[in-house]
């Protein structure tokens, strides 16, 4: 029997998400993105100037799932993600293209969570109505940390779009370093596209700089990424890595750590 995440469990990690969690969670994020996409549009155009290139790359991916993958810079990597959609479909917001999911800990959905109260409980807010899907630690174990991905990629009803940063954390040096394996489990698990996104201009940008006007940011999509069946997961990641490169115009480092330390 599935359970849907109700409130602050003890163990996180015996809760099982259900589908109409999921799929509610979707819902609930398309409305918020869509409510806060000019607002969001607008404070980005304005602060960093920002532009994107590519659009068309992604045009007949409006009503499919999609694996967006991009490189770290920036806090507002985030809400750039959801701002670069195209409007093909239609001119007020990106038809077709939200919600743009995200990933967070599911321990962070329950009410009573890691983070202080009462900042907690807003934090536990937002991952619910902004459509995140809850992931668990596994320490390697890939089925089990992205299983509920791997649901809602495969659910025909949903259509979603997920976004991933591979490298797992804010970039150190501006450069796109070798991506953990989440990305090629997914694809190999659902043969859903990965689409390169490279994201510059907002590396260590900090707040000042943001307000400042001090900052321009470009963002390029490139083509659908598929592939050969006979790959392993760490050459799939790594020629996304490099597409994420090429298209950001940085060094690509592609640093080596233990298997198991991948996700």
């Amino acid at each position: 029997m599935e359970k849907e995440i109700t409130g602050g469990g003890k163990d996180p990690e015996r809760h099982i998400v259900s589908d109409k969690y999921l799929s509610l969670s979707g819902n609930a994020g398309r409305v918020l993105q869509a409510l806060s996409y000019w607002p969001t549009y607008g404070l980005l155009r304005f602060f960093v100037r920002l532009k994107v290139e590519g659009q068309e790359n992604i045009k007949e991916l409006a009503h499919t799932e999609v694996i967006f993958a991009s490189n770290h810079t920036s806090f507002i990597d985030g809400p750039i993600a959801a701002a670069v959609m195209p409007r093909f479909y239609n001119k007020w917001w990106p038809q077709g293209f939200m919600p743009i999911r995200f990933t967070a800990l599911e321990q962070f959905f329950y009410w009573f969570n890691p983070i202080p109260f009462p900042i907690g409980l807003f934090a536990a807010a937002y991952v619910r109505l902004n459509g995140s899907i809850p992931v668990q630690r596994a320490r390697g174990d890939l089925e089990r940390a992205l299983h509920n991905v791997v649901r809602v990629l495969k659910d025909p009803s949903n259509k979603d779009k997920v976004w991933f940063f591979p490298e797992g954390g804010l970039s150190r040096d501006g450069h796109v370093h070798q991506g953990k394996r989440g990305i090629a489990h997914l694809y190999k698990k659902t043969g859903v596209p990965i689409v390169p996104v490279a994201i510059t201009g907002t590396y260590n940008i900090g707040v000042s700089g943001f307000f400042l006007r001090r900052r321009s940011c470009l963002v390029k999509i490139g083509k659908p990424m598929h592939f050969e069946e006979r790959l392993f997961l760490e050459e799939i990641v790594d020629r996304v890595m490099r597409e994420v490169a090429r298209l950001a115009g940085k060094q690509y480092l592609d640093n080596v750590y233990e298997s198991h330390e991948k996700k």
